[in-house]
């Protein structure tokens, strides 16, 4: 039988909290090897930090917005006093509103301390095929450690495809402006290098996989 959620260091998180992760909520997490913890704290864990965060989000939305409306209050009263055509008092009031907003906000994030972000207790992501193809018993730190050589696995073959396309570019296609820190390419020379870390990180994953008694789609007849 492949890993569960019926095993109790083995768990799946809701949709919301696996989103706030990066992860996918049909993906299994394990309770860390030797953590003094349990599933059901950790996913409580996840909770309160998206319960922390809808706060904080609020607040950031509420503030301004209360410092736009006090604004505007006030220059209600003064376009009533000074009786202004309704168009331009409605423009006027409009215009003050973002202005108080736009100012409430920036004084709040000078003012107020940045709270240091809550975070969730740390999980060991199970990766799909050790998932799939571990016996149903396998010790937590065994899968803790096929789930790590898997997903050294896959960066590594990432990286190659990667280097494989990269190598197909031009200089002029490879050029990165200066500063410019989210764009890179791997250059033609780091192409061997790669394939050989590739290579060893297939070789390793496969020697790991029949140590630990993990069938791989592969394997299956």
């Amino acid at each position: 039988m492949p890993i569960s959620s019926d095993r109790s260091d083995c768990f799946l998180l809701p949709a919301a909290d696996a989103a706030a992760i990066r992860t996918s909520p049909d993906q299994l997490h394990l309770v860390p090897p030797d953590s003094g913890t349990d599933a059901s704290a950790i996913i409580e864990s996840h909770r309160r930090v998206r319960v922390a965060r809808g706060r904080r989000d609020a607040r950031g939305c509420l503030v301004p917005i209360a410092g736009g409306l006090l604004l505007s209050a006030v220059a209600v009263a003064v376009v009533a006093a000074l009786r202004l055509p309704v168009r331009d008092a409605a423009i006027a009031v409009a215009l003050l509103f973002v202005l108080g907003a736009l100012v409430t906000a920036v004084i709040a994030s000078r003012r107020i301390p940045a709270a240091p972000a809550a975070k969730p207790l740390p999980s060991v992501l199970i990766h799909p095929l050790v998932a799939a193809g571990a016996p149903a018993d396998l010790p937590a730190r065994d899968l803790a450690l096929a789930s790590q050589v898997f997903d050294e696995r896959d960066r590594a073959e990432a990286d190659l495809r990667k280097a494989r396309a990269d190598a197909q570019l031009t200089d002029e296609e490879r050029y990165v402006s200066p500063g410019d820190r989210s764009t890179w390419y791997f250059r033609p020379e780091d192409l061997p290098g790669l394939a050989r870390t590739a290579d060893d990180a297939r070789r390793r994953s496969r020697d790991v996989a029949g140590r630990l008694g993990i069938v791989l789609d592969a394997d299956r007849t």
